[in-house]
């Protein structure tokens, strides 16, 4: 899978399918569990980077620590697209 979130060793993304909704879930654990899902794969992992884009930009907005190093919070935020 080419998705960056799908490689990265800044957060952990774990992937089920949901059979009975058929759907594929993402979970992320550094960041709560928060979780989110898509139709595809590649879907949930389009929807966990818009997931997570927000929460991190709510965190810093609020001025709230994000349970992250330093370098795995840079790296996290360029895979998500924040600059």
């Amino acid at each position: 899978m080419a998705h960056p979130l799908a490689t990265t060793k800044a957060v952990t993304v774990d992937m089920e399918l949901d059979e009975q909704s058929n759907s594929f879930v993402t979970y992320v654990k550094e960041l709560h569990g928060m979780s989110t899902y898509g139709e595809t794969e590649l879907a949930a992992l389009d929807n966990t980077a818009e997931m997570v884009r927000g929460y991190i930009k709510s965190m810093e907005a609020n001025h709230m620590k994000i349970p992250l190093t330093a370098a795995k919070l840079k790296t996290l935020k360029r895979l998500v697209g924040i600059r």
